[in-house]
């Protein structure tokens, strides 16, 4: 797993840290499939990266926040990780 996060918070925020302001998903093979969602949160900047390459829902995801509001893109696997096979 690589995963690289930057992030400056808003101290004087005056709403819940995520609100999700939308969310569309649907598939794009049999076993992957996609989510894009937008938040309104109490980071002033965030920027995250993440690729999991085995393991519960492996695939990449990418965060961009700016002034409180952001959106996220997850590209990922939809089967679940078994670890005795």
């Amino acid at each position: 797993m690589f995963y690289l996060k930057f992030n400056i918070d808003n101290p004087w925020r005056t709403h819940a840290v995520w609100d999700i302001l939308w969310s569309k998903s649907g598939p794009i093979t049999k076993y992957k499939a996609w989510e894009f969602n937008g938040y309104r949160t109490g980071h002033t900047i965030d920027v995250e990266f993440e690729l999991r390459v085995k393991g519960d829902h492996a695939g990449a995801r990418i965060m961009l926040v700016l002034l409180g509001f952001g959106t996220e893109l997850h590209l990922y696997d939809i089967r679940h990780w078994d670890k005795n096979q």
